[in-house]
């Protein structure tokens, strides 16, 4: 008959099942020939700021189902804006299945108002990623290190979900001292090392979404049945006064992000141009909204430079995270790069035509809409590489902007037959 243990710090039993005795917990000692053997060899001083119960590898088993009703979870996903918004899922299958989980998400800052207003979500915890940044980070700054540490310790958590699967996100897991962690059995950077449940996740190529669902699972969540991101009526009356203020006028809002954080992902310029031109031409869209942070100004610039018809409304650079979110649920049609806006459309539903190149839609493609990708000829897509290996950025101009159009005019068509 299987044998309760109590981890260190839980009352429950039931938590951990064993077919064997127990072995007695020790502290982290590892082997000199692992690649974190060989980390904290180096920095010896970690175990000494790190005191933490450590359980081996393979010695304990979850039961398939992990009761968290009234426990405190922390979720580990601080970045980047798609895959934050990929988890916000995630968040909501947690909630659904136990309405009483106090949900914790640890966030880069820079992205925690877009995850604060959801209801889903009782508390953020944000986290600087320049201090810790890299492999080394955490180890080589052992004065942050100790005041994150207390921050996560003082969380009392019960159950950790890494989302991210790098050593920062595996270690801050650690940390928390929770006895329960799950994570990715493929992660990298020997994350897995501070799991104490590891989860064979689907194959490659497989979406985001589909990863994170199936870790959730592990603590017995279900499919999602919500997958937004939680906007309020008084975000949409803002989104509505800041149109007005911009000039906009009737028709349908067709929102444009000209640009991804890779150089291979962007569309070019002038080409987009085309493609708004022609739909202004064709479908008497007019003023369509171009949409982005700072870094996207001058892109937009070039594109109501080279616009002929059209009369594009510049709203890059002035939203914030949540004002972008309210903007793209108003949206008829959202016509973007492989971005972490293409994702905020996708999950409030509005539908989006994606541009792309050197990567895969199967992976980051606009979860429930891979059908609306349009995409060039290049041998090497997807290459995944964020500088083009050699063949003049042939994936995206060989993507005429007529094609671009047409199906934006068939997804629009599509939207008006449906509402």
């Amino acid at each position: 008959m299987a044998q309760a243990i109590l981890p260190v710090g839980l009352s429950e039993a039931k938590l951990y099942r064993r077919d064997n005795p127990p072995r007695p917990q020790t502290r982290l000692s590892v082997p000199r020939t692992s690649c974190f053997g060989k980390l904290v060899g180096k920095h010896a001083d970690l175990k000494s700021c790190l005191p933490i119960q450590y359980q081996p590898r393979n010695q304990i088993r979850m039961d398939p189902i992990l009761d968290l009703s009234g426990k405190r979870l922390l979720l580990i996903k601080p970045s980047s804006l798609g895959d934050v918004v990929h988890a916000v899922a995630t968040a909501w299958a947690l909630k659904e299945r136990w309405p009483t989980l106090h949900l914790s998400w640890l966030v880069n800052r820079g992205l925690e108002s877009i995850l604060s207003p959801i209801s889903c979500i009782d508390e953020t915890v944000p986290f600087d990623r320049n201090r810790f940044k890299g492999v080394l980070g955490p180890v080589s700054k052992q004065g942050d290190l100790r005041s994150f540490t207390r921050t996560l310790r003082d969380g009392k958590y019960d159950a950790v979900l890494d989302l991210q699967g790098l050593f920062r996100s595996g270690l801050f897991s650690w940390l928390t001292r929770a006895p329960v962690r799950v994570g990715d059995r493929k992660a990298r950077e020997c994350s897995t090392v501070f799991y104490t449940n590891k989860v064979s996740t689907p194959p490659q190529p497989v979406h985001a979404r589909e990863r994170y669902a199936a870790l959730a699972a592990e603590l017995g969540a279900e499919p999602a049945k919500r997958e937004d991101l939680d906007v309020r009526d008084t975000e949409r009356a803002v989104v509505r006064e800041m149109l007005r203020e911009a000039g906009f006028g009737d028709g349908p809002l067709v929102t444009v992000c000209p640009g991804a954080r890779w150089e291979t992902k962007i569309y070019p310029a002038k080409q987009f141009a085309s493609v708004l031109d022609e739909l202004a031409d064709t479908s008497g869209v007019q003023q369509p909204v171009l949409v982005g942070g700072p870094d996207l100004e001058t892109a937009a610039q070039e594109i109501i430079e080279n616009c002929e018809k059209a009369k594009p409304v510049n709203l890059t650079g002035q939203t914030s995270l949540r004002e972008l979110t309210a903007l793209l649920d108003r949206a008829d049609l959202m016509l973007t790069c492989d971005s972490g806006p293409m994702h905020i459309a996708a999950a409030q539903g509005t539908p989006t035509l994606a541009i792309f190149g050197p990567t895969d839609p199967r992976r980051t493609g606009a979860y429930g809409q891979l059908d609306n990708v349009v995409r060039g000829e290049c041998e090497l897509m997807p290459c995944l590489k964020r500088r083009c290996p050699g063949l003049g950025m042939q994936c995206m101009h060989s993507l005429t902007p007529g094609g671009v159009a047409e199906k934006s005019l068939a997804l629009l068509r599509q939207t008006a037959d449906n509402s």
